[in-house]
């Protein structure tokens, strides 16, 4: 525990000639803190780890208190019935769903609208799930750029093709033969 002239050993000690640091594990403090540090490592990883994927029910619970929040709320007016047009609300779902209790730390949801017969449906799923739900918008405009939105949510996947399923362009969907004319378009 001492060098030879009873003095106690330091904490750190500089390792080889590049000036870096590391714990003593000669010192009981820098043993523990080699330990605190460990732990501390392990537990980091266990949380990153249990909040990188979805379960069901924190889906669930994240589509139905979004929809709840969206309810009748005032945003910007976007047509949903306007495919393409680069102007949808799953961004809105999408950070609805972040400010909701049951949202995950690392990973987003996915919201993707759908292209049944509802143009305002959007497709909700996320990472370590298979769970899907279905968020249905109305949307009232008011003036001046705004509407109030209308949302509920159902379960399972909204009839139709998502927009860009399994992160396909819809182009390789609709005219796969004439891509080139299809992403000129």
């Amino acid at each position: 525990m001492t060098t030879s002239d009873r003095e106690p050993e330091p904490v750190f000690i500089r390792v080889g000639w590049g000036g870096r640091w590391r714990y003593n594990p000669a010192n009981p403090l820098g043993l523990t803190l080699i330990f605190l540090t460990l732990i501390f490592v392990a537990v980091a990883f266990l949380v990153v780890n249990d909040q990188s994927d979805w379960s069901e029910g924190e889906l669930r619970d994240a589509a139905h208190q979004a929809a709840r929040d969206l309810d009748g709320s005032t945003q910007r007016n976007i047509d949903p019935s306007l495919a393409f047009s680069g102007g949808d609300y799953a961004q809105t779902i999408e950070d609805a769903m972040k400010n909701t209790g049951a949202a995950q730390w690392f990973v987003d949801p996915l919201v993707l609208r759908s292209h049944g017969k509802d143009p305002a449906a959007y497709d909700i799923t996320g990472a370590g799930t298979d769970a899907a739900f279905c968020m249905h918008l109305t949307v009232s405009p008011f003036g001046d750029g705004q509407a109030v939105i209308g949302a509920r949510v159902t379960d399972g996947a909204c009839r139709g093709e998502p927009e860009h399923a399994e992160g396909r362009h819809p182009c390789e969907q609709e005219c796969r033969p004439r891509r080139t004319a299809c992403w000129n378009r």
